[in-house]
């Protein structure tokens, strides 16, 4: 039997206590958005472009920064069992929650899009060195398209059945990747082929998270089925802080062992072809899936368009494979970036409404959107280089979100209570 019984019921109403679900079977399906190919390509980007120390640093802050994003926001949806959405919903009101959905839907689509235009194109790429094949590429987009809208179409179950199967057969790649480049890169070569890159380790850790810190915001959809805040934690270390970190390490080695061209042409050197195949395959199936889950969560809250499950994840699976179809995805990478920065203030307000307010301590209505927008400026400037206080973008965004809403509710209490107290 799954992990998980119908979604469905539970995107307007707390899950009840007996939706509950082992943690482990959580921190699978979350896992395998960092055990995948997009992820490597990061490490091995990485690697190549800062110092061993700094690539090294990088990774372990980045990584520990994503632990604690995603460990407060998951706390907030395993105490109080709603989904992003509701939760939104409580700090935004009805309208402003609605309109930061819709934005938050749009951005998932895209990325839908952008995911199935890497697989195709990769896949083309390795189909070609391992059996030839050097046909159109849209016969791969449609039919990546149709598989990962029809795996996600059949709900939260669906998705951790995949998730237990590819996750370990995707690590058992990734680990076997990490010990063939760890074998070819000692530490002095590593150090000499990296020389002269000047990435810092603050410029390593703002790639790090801002890669996938989106999926802090979208902790709670998944972390309002685990019993204890503890549980949360354990799901956050092992989605982020180890899974992340130990494949963007290892692509990072394959990088180095492999100087020349990109992550495929260094898993292919390092005879890994098939196993490249296999692991580009199932790690955009396993993200296009959670995306698509979240894309249809999300639009389903819309008061004009609330439908069936089923029916927005085809509808959103159609509209994200059109787009990777017209070539349109590649052009909305930079548009998506930014509108990835807009949501890391939402996490903040949210955190700041839950951790800090109280009956007595409610802001005032427009404060989350101030709120919101001195985060988003906040983080534009820091991705700009403009200014910055922690030298990472989201971080930023969140911590100034964060201050501004815990500012404003000490003005909401003054307004209601003239003595301060």
């Amino acid at each position: 039997m799954s992990a998980f019984q119908s979604d469905s019921e539970f995107q307007m109403q707390p899950a009840p206590d007996e939706a509950a679900r082992p943690w482990g079977r959580v921190a699978l399906i979350l896992s395998a958005s960092s055990v995948s190919f997009p992820t490597i390509l990061t490490g091995v980007d990485l690697a190549r472009a800062a110092t061993p120390t700094n690539f090294y640093l990088g990774l372990a802050g980045g990584g520990v920064v994503l632990t604690i994003i995603a460990t407060l926001m998951g706390v907030i949806g395993s105490r109080t069992r709603l989904s992003s959405y509701m939760l939104a919903n409580r700090a935004f009101g009805e309208h402003g929650a609605a309109c930061l959905n819709a934005l938050f839907a749009l951005s998932l689509v895209g990325w839908f899009g952008v995911n199935i235009e890497l697989f195709a194109d990769a896949a083309r790429a390795l189909l070609a060195v391992l059996v030839g094949y050097h046909g159109a590429i849209w016969p791969l987009e449609l039919g990546a398209g149709a598989l990962m809208t029809a795996t996600t179409a059949l709900g939260l179950r669906a998705i951790d059945r995949l998730s237990l199967w590819m996750t370990p057969l995707m690590t058992l790649i990734v680990m076997e990747l990490f010990a063939r480049a760890f074998g070819v890169t000692t530490a002095g070569e590593a150090g000499r082929r990296i020389l002269g890159h000047a990435l810092s380790a603050g410029e390593v850790i703002t790639v790090v998270v801002g890669g996938v810190v989106v999926g802090a915001v979208t902790m709670p959809d998944f972390c309002r089925f685990l019993r204890r805040p503890a549980e949360v934690v354990a799901v956050s270390v092992c989605a982020y802080l180890l899974s992340a970190s130990f494949v963007m390490l290892a692509g990072g080695f394959a990088g180095l062992a492999v100087p020349e061209g990109d992550a495929l042409a260094a898993m292919r050197a390092l005879g890994m072809g098939a196993a490249a195949f296999l692991l580009v395959f199932g790690g955009t199936w396993t993200i296009n899936a959670l995306n698509l889950y979240s894309m249809a969560l999300s639009v389903s809250t819309l008061r004009p368009l609330r439908a069936n499950h089923a029916v927005l994840t085809i509808i959103g699976g159609v509209v994200g494979t059109a787009a990777a179809f017209a070539g349109l995805a590649e052009h909305f990478v930079e548009f998506l970036t930014y509108l990835s920065i807009a949501f890391m203030p939402v996490s903040g307000v949210i955190v700041a409404d839950f951790y800090l307010a109280s009956p007595s301590l409610r802001p005032p209505g427009w404060a989350p959107f101030a709120s919101w927008a001195v985060g988003m400026l906040s983080g534009v400037l820091a991705m700009q280089q403009i200014i910055t206080v922690t030298h990472v973008a989201a971080c930023d965004a969140l911590l100034a979100s964060v201050l501004t809403q815990a500012a404003l509710c000490r003005v909401g209490k003054k307004q209601t209570d003239p003595a301060g107290q």
